[in-house]
């Protein structure tokens, strides 16, 4: 019998001499109350003579009462010397867990050290509980360290063992707003937290990885979050539904306070590390706790992190957190659920007709459409914008990080699909194109620029419906789908040119036109110039012109990339005097604590005059009549621009339907029979004189 005095005074021999000498395994009663005793010398001893090694990996088959892993009662007991001796002795946690789920044992570990310390810490913080704020937690950093600092050294001691374990408990904490667990991580592994690639591993998982996109970062991930949950705010403003907006705000605190928490520890996270010695120091009880709390504001300010600026309030307490259906955080409340295969890109693989609905329901079109509503700058596109300052728009670095935050991550959730399929984003633009979405289909090409082919040939289902290809054997490319558009627009505008009483008729076709000629310019810069952009938005230049936010700079490094793939550009095309009004709209600040334009972000969309503004925009657009529409028409406009996003009634639906435009001698009408149309030929479009009229303007 094992002497319960030997134990509690840690005498090695006593305890050796009690343990039965022909005993392989110490009983992990034994092994868990050596650890509650915090007997070094008798676990050291134990892992020294084998006696306890193999126990460890025995123990999940105990199911005694009380009985945990040994890792878990040395995390739990703030027991850092016995972790040190595990790991040391390879009973690591990635060695000493099931094979099924490799960061059970590890993240349970991390789990016990993080409640255990903020259990007791949290008894002199219960009064404050209810509106406890970011600033808090931070200032009483070194009484919480000064109590708690045998449990420091343990999640330090875990946070270095296995990355897998580390990777997901610190996202369930910024996730779910535990800020004081995410401040202890940040304290023991801040190089493994802030890292660049943090989440290289947990962003394969199908619940939060993108199969376009991999967020390796903590921070982009937990932006991407917001801005989702920004924009349902934006979506939902007019929903009567008290308990989803106070969700979707509480889920807005939450990730807002988590990424204030990283900020601040990108800044000024080596200035506060270096404060835990001196607090951990055997004379700490000879320290009074008000100077260093004054040192550690005087960091922050040092830092251009105010106090002020940290009066978030955070949930503290581990039930406090908030579930929703999705991991990317609440849906719209109107969204019906899928049917068939889970996940949004479940349909991508299926190489059907072209189904409007279908298509402008998904993950990916709705993210597009709330990128262009809710951005001042593709609101407010007028008939006077040409292509080309749609990619300057695109390149600006708000609209750069909202693409990637919003248009990537929706595509993450459920069981992503590996390659969206061509035949989609080809479906996707055509109707873009067709409905006059010329800021959408540019969203699109932005995003997905690699994969979408415009030489990729389509389906026999999809030429036979949007291009009413009577041969069938034959599959023509996107390029081939826009040729053919634009020779049938130019041969009615021919048919129709010069007779007086077919006027909104010619001005109609030349519309379509104008669409058609920046659909396919766009294309073609995005097939000749799209590496190129992509290099320079990740450019050490880039970030330095996104630190001064000069959008002088941004227009002429775009300029010359596209002058450098043989485009020819005028003066009028980098004009940016229009797009001042982003600078003043958006209210972007890069003094002090907002310097990183989340919260300027976050800001302008919490504004209620830009509710207002979007309310009036939808309101205006739904109430305009086809004479104020015919009557804003451009006469003989350059054709490498495009006009304003209202005027879209007028142009016929392709997608899944029979309609088709017929020029008649009364002019065009429109019929439901489907029109044979005539054969490509490259001769014929050569000798139209139109289509070198076309060619020249377009300045290939």
């Amino acid at each position: 019998m094992v002497k319960k005095e030997a134990m509690e005074a840690d005498d090695v021999e006593a305890f050796l001499a009690s343990l039965d000498p022909k005993c392989k395994r110490c009983p992990p009663q034994v092994v868990a109350k050596l650890l509650e005793s915090r007997a070094i010398g008798c676990v050291t001893a134990l892992l020294e003579r084998k006696i306890a090694h193999n126990q460890l990996l025995d123990l999940r088959r105990h199911r005694a009462k009380n009985c945990l892993q040994p890792l878990h009662y040395a995390a739990k007991f703030g027991f850092h010397e016995a972790i040190e001796l595990f790991i040391r002795h390879g009973v690591s946690p990635s060695l000493s867990c099931l094979s099924f789920r490799p960061h059970k044992l590890e993240t349970g570990a991390i789990d016990y050290a993080l409640e255990a310390s903020w259990d007791e810490w949290n008894k002199k913080a219960e009064e404050s509980r209810s509106g406890l704020l970011l600033s808090d937690l931070i200032l009483w950093l070194p009484e919480w360290i000064s109590d708690a600092g045998n449990w420091w050294h343990t999640v330090k001691l875990l946070g270095r063992a296995n990355d897998t374990g580390l990777e997901m408990k610190t996202y369930e904490y910024a996730r779910n707003g535990q800020a004081a667990k995410l401040l202890w991580l940040l304290l023991a592994v801040p190089d493994r937290v802030l890292s660049p690639t943090f989440l290289h591993f947990l962003t394969l998982r199908s619940e939060i990885g993108t199969s376009l996109l991999k967020y390796h970062s903590l921070r982009d991930f937990l932006t991407a979050q917001l801005a989702f949950v920004v924009a349902d705010i934006w979506c939902c403003s007019d929903c009567n539904d008290p308990q989803l907006s106070k969700s979707l705000e509480e889920k807005r605190s939450i990730l807002t306070s988590s990424l204030l928490l990283l900020q601040v520890f990108q800044r000024a996270g080596t200035q506060l590390s270096n404060l835990i010695p001196m607090l951990l120091e055997k004379e700490k009880q000879h320290l009074s706790n008000s100077p260093i709390a004054q040192q550690v504001q005087t960091i922050l300010e040092g830092a251009g992190i105010p106090l002020s600026s940290l009066n978030c309030p955070i949930i503290s307490t581990q039930d406090s957190k908030i579930n929703y259906p999705y991991p990317s955080g609440p849906l719209n409340h109107s969204r019906k659920p899928s049917h068939g295969p889970r996940g949004p890109l479940a349909f991508l693989i299926q190489p059907a007709g072209v189904n409007r609905s279908e298509i402008l329901d998904s993950e990916f079109s709705r993210a597009i459409e709330k990128l262009c509503n809710y951005h001042p700058c593709l609101k407010e596109l007028s008939s006077q914008v040409s292509s080309f300052k749609l990619i300057f728009i695109f390149c600006l670095p708000d609209l750069v990080e909202k693409m990637h935050c919003m248009l990537q991550l929706e595509l993450g959730y459920g069981k992503p699909t590996k390659v969206i399929h061509p035949i989609y984003l080809a479906k996707l633009c055509f109707i873009y194109i067709t409905e006059r979405r010329i800021a959408e289909f540019t969203a699109a090409l932005m995003a997905v620029r690699v994969l979408l082919q415009f030489d990729h040939p389509l389906s026999p289902q999809m030429s036979y419906r949007i291009m009413d290809m009577d041969h069938k054997d034959y599959t023509p490319t996107f390029y081939d789908f826009l040729l053919h558009a634009l020779r049938r627009v130019l041969d009615e505008e021919i048919s129709l040119t010069g007779k007086s009483k077919d006027n909104a008729t010619v001005q109609i076709l030349k519309e379509k036109k104008s669409i058609l000629a920046s659909a396919f310019l766009l294309t073609r810069i995005f097939e000749n110039s799209s590496q190129r952009i992509h290099r320079y938005l990740h450019s050490p230049r880039y970030k330095v012109i996104q630190e001064h936010m000069d959008l002088k700079m941004i227009v002429d490094d775009v300029a010359s990339l596209l002058k450098d793939s043989g485009f020819k550009l005028t003066p009028e095309d980098v004009c940016v005097d229009h797009l001042e009004c982003f600078s003043s709209k958006a209210g972007v600040s890069r003094t002090g604590f907002e310097e990183g334009n989340l919260l300027s972000f976050v800001s302008h969309l919490q504004t209620t005059s830009c509710v207002k503004e979007k309310q009036a925009t939808r309101a205006s657009m739904a109430i305009m009549s086809i004479k104020n529409v015919e009557s804003s028409l451009l006469v003989g406009s350059s054709i490498n621009k495009f006009p304003s996003r209202s005027y879209h009634s007028f142009l016929p639906r392709y997608a899944g339907s029979k309609v088709a435009w017929l020029p008649t001698q009364n002019g065009a009408k429109l019929i439901t029979k489907r029109v044979e149309a005539a054969k490509l030929s490259d001769s014929m479009l050569r000798k139209s004189w139109k289509f070198l009229t076309m060619t020249k303007m377009l300045r290939l």
